[in-house]
């Protein structure tokens, strides 16, 4: 289990000026990209690709291999000399992967330093990093997102922010599915949680409340972000800056149809969104109280449960993707 915290340093302190992005010493911010890569060579390649065609001029990147065997590993040390690249054995899954290479930053990170958290299955412009810090710039003391919207249709907004109950676990999410060319110029919205797909955080986010939780082998940001917000900062998600995500592939959450077969690897199994146990983990971490994480536990499985019944087919047919779903 990792160590994380729940108790905030006070977060009513004035926080340096991270917009400055260097020292009284006139050493530039470092932007610690942290990504954790499985089996997927051709993105992971795509990704690094990017990373190198960054205008900012003062990147480290971090990447956890755990335990990719399609030469994923070769590949970078190969290709990718100034990657600084960690390797697992399959057992850490995402949030443990992060975590681990979260805390190899933090060992080597300034004060003053950013973490980035991205995903390689993502396009993104080479002034990704320096937009993000413009927009950090204008919200210090926040977490800062790029709006996610398709290869697709890059103007379509797919992933612009999260509105949750955290009682009757009904979630919004804002602007689904709207134009980001009819979205004016500074054009941000508050989100109860983050995906670490494409997020900005400050250092010092880390020293008050710790690292990635990895008791939640999958979707430790959004916990990770939720954390964060009970402890003071802001969660936006900035209109201007954007990544494009690819069309999904055979992921079972996100599948047009399921057969009666599958109801045991949907509330069970270990890569599953659905999973019963890391839907309760995720409940206790994210809400205020057991009582609140019960009743948003019962509403939740409900709301998967229907999500699971109304693509239910009886025939023998594989499950067919959708392209560019959210998370269930």
């Amino acid at each position: 289990m990792s160590v994380t915290s729940t108790d905030c340093v006070s977060t009513q302190q004035t926080a340096h000026p991270e917009a400055e992005r260097s020292d009284s010493a006139g050493r530039v911010a470092t932007v610690w990209v942290c990504i954790a890569v499985f089996n997927r060579i051709d993105y992971t390649r795509n990704c690094l690709d990017q990373l190198r065609g960054q205008t900012y001029p003062n990147i480290r990147t971090v990447v956890v291999d755990d335990g990719s065997h399609d030469g994923t590993s070769a590949l970078i040390q190969r290709r990718y000399p100034e990657v600084e690249l960690l390797r697992s054995d399959g057992s850490l899954y995402w949030t443990g992967a992060m975590h681990l290479g979260i805390a190899h930053i933090l060992a080597l990170s300034g004060p003053r330093d950013y973490v980035l958290f991205l995903n390689d299955d993502l396009i993104f412009a080479p002034n990704l990093i320096e937009e993000l810090l413009a927009v950090s710039n204008e919200h210090p003391r926040s977490l800062i997102q790029a709006v996610e919207s398709c290869v697709s249709d890059p103007d379509i907004v797919w992933q612009g922010g999260v509105r949750m109950n955290w009682w009757t676990a009904k979630h919004q999410r804002l602007n689904h599915q709207s134009r980001l060319s009819e979205t004016p110029p500074g054009h941000f919205e508050r989100s109860d949680y983050l995906t670490g797909r494409g997020v900005l955080v400050p250092r010092e986010v880390f020293t008050k409340i710790g690292n990635y939780d990895t008791r939640l082998t999958q979707y430790g940001d959004g916990e990770f972000t939720r954390r964060a917000a009970k402890c003071g900062y802001d969660l936006i998600v900035s209109y201007d800056v954007s990544v494009l995500s690819y069309e999904k592939g055979n992921n079972f959450n996100e599948t047009d149809s399921y057969s009666p077969k599958d109801v045991k690897r949907y509330y069970f199994g270990t890569l599953s969104n659905a999973r019963l146990s890391l839907r309760w983990k995720q409940a206790r971490a994210m809400t205020n109280s057991r009582l609140q994480a019960i009743v948003f536990m019962a509403f939740d499985t409900a709301r998967i449960t229907v999500h699971f019944v109304r693509r239910l087919k009886f025939n023998s047919n594989p499950p067919v993707a959708s392209s560019c779903h959210p998370r269930a």
